[in-house]
């Protein structure tokens, strides 16, 4: 190889290795600014996606409450409200109606002790509500009270917790009362009996009736009484 195809070919290579080398600094260059451009996108996209997120998930007011029943005729509520529900379907049920019951509207009514969970249903994601039900009513006694005498009259009602339904009972009694006996025998109920009866033996010409005494005589009166049909107690 002469000297000038040596000079030739050397040039020619110096040539190539630099122009190689320019086209590798440029695809290096271009590499580099598309990772920081991704890198740009994900770090300023993902906080707005999660806040996004975080904003359009149903989400339920109470996960938990407890209720308390303290009155007979009065059954204690709680209204659950389910935000961002954004035109979905929404579907409450309670897992036991017995203990407590909810509408369509999230009103949630105590029926009596117990616990429950209470779902809704936000298209496919599913939230819950563990309601307790606690009952701090008195309890009523159907037995008879312990202290009663041998006529069943109630002699203490102190410690009864009995919430009385009334009976009207009509009892005959044997009661001491002061009659009048005439001089004849006969006796009579009270003064004003025994004076119509000398009247009248006046009338038929009968003598021996002008006189009475004062006399104890037994007779039976009828009574109205009220009696409780749970514990037998008694009034009059």
């Amino acid at each position: 190889m002469s000297k000038n195809d040596e000079f030739f070919h050397k040039n020619e290579y110096l040539a190539y290795t630099k122009e190689r080398g320019f086209i590798m600094k440029n695809i290096i260059r271009k590499s580099i600014a598309t990772i920081v451009v991704i890198a740009l996108t994900l770090t300023l996209a993902m906080p707005v996606t999660a806040e996004a997120a975080t904003k359009k998930a149903p989400k339920l007011n109470k996960s938990k409450v407890t209720l308390t029943i303290t009155k007979k005729k009065t059954k204690p509520t709680v209204q659950l409200k389910v935000k961002n529900t954004a035109g979905k379907k929404v579907k409450w049920t309670s897992s036991n109606k017995k203990v407590v019951t909810v509408s369509k509207k999230g009103k949630v009514v105590a029926k009596k002790k117990g616990s429950a969970i209470v779902k809704v249903k936000v298209g496919n994601r599913t939230l819950k509500c563990k309601v307790t039900v606690k009952d701090k009513r008195k309890a009523v006694s159907n037995k008879p009270n312990s202290n009663t005498d041998e006529n069943n009259s109630n002699t203490d009602n102190s410690n009864t917790t009995c919430q009385h339904t009334w009976v009207t009972k009509y009892v005959e009694e044997e009661v001491t009362v002061i009659g009048s006996q005439c001089a004849c025998g006969q006796v009579f109920n009270s003064a004003k009996e025994w004076q119509a009866h000398r009247v009248e033996m006046g009338m038929n010409h009968e003598y021996g009736h002008g006189s009475c005494s004062d006399i104890e005589i037994t007779t039976t009166v009828t009574k109205t009484k009220y009696i409780c049909s749970k514990c037998g107690a008694e009034k009059e």
